[in-house]
């Protein structure tokens, strides 16, 4: 086997077999990191290269979906997936005070939790 010693040849096929790879079906391996604490959990979502713009994040009852999608500047109507992953959120979660950010090329997903512990509920007469 021969090896390839041209440089500049290894870094534009590199680069050009990961984004075939990408485009014919394959996915971008992103980072990704779930930190927990003690009123909040936060899933952090790393993907170089990656704008804010391609992501995209669906609440579906308890199902939160993040993905990224590569849009064709000579195709804008055609879109590829880059990145898709979903995440089962547990019944303690206030899903109406989730917030989404993107900061230094990562999402930040906070997910708070509700108010644990027994309360007492108002008894509503008729």
């Amino acid at each position: 086997m021969k090896l390839i010693k041209d440089k500049k040849f290894l870094k534009n096929i590199a680069q050009y077999i990961d984004v075939t790879n990408t485009i014919g079906g394959g996915v971008v391996q992103p980072q990704v990191n779930m930190v927990k604490r003690k009123k909040e959990a936060i899933l952090q979502v790393a993907l170089p290269g990656v704008s804010p713009e391609q992501y995209q994040v669906l609440l579906d009852k308890n199902q939160l979906t993040v993905m990224a999608l590569h849009h064709s500047a000579q195709h804008p109507e055609m879109q590829a997936p880059l990145f898709h992953q979903n995440f089962l959120l547990p019944p303690h979660v206030d899903f109406n005070s989730l917030k989404v950010v993107h900061e230094n090329q990562a999402l930040r997903i906070h997910i708070p939790y509700l108010p644990q512990g027994p309360r007492f509920l108002e008894i509503e007469q008729w």
